[in-house]
């Protein structure tokens, strides 16, 4: 039996998931001055491709994490699948099924 969707946010649900990505946004723009000196890198192209392959998912672990903490977490959860297969589908990773 497929799970039912997270119930849709009303009143504070709203300012709580603000919060959540507030929160997870600036985690993770600090989480780079502690990741990128243990590759060694400076600058440079090498940098920037080694960052975003880094620094993304690092955020999914840290908005997951802070949506746990906001008790958040299974609304998060569900837009993170919705995201990932929706991506999987466009790189050919994931059939589509009939329903999408």
């Amino acid at each position: 039996m497929p799970e039912s969707p997270s119930p849709k946010p009303q009143g504070w649900d709203y300012v709580i998931i603000l919060t959540v990505f507030a929160f997870t946004g600036t985690t993770a723009a600090f989480a780079p001055r502690f990741l990128m000196p243990l590759t060694g890198l400076d600058s440079g192209f090498w940098y920037w491709v080694v960052y975003f392959v880094l620094i993304t998912p690092v955020y999914q672990v840290l908005l997951l994490m802070y949506a746990f903490l906001f008790g958040k977490f299974s609304y998060f959860y569900e837009k993170e699948k919705m995201v990932f297969t929706w991506i999987g589908r466009k790189l050919g990773l994931v059939k589509a099924t009939e329903e999408g």
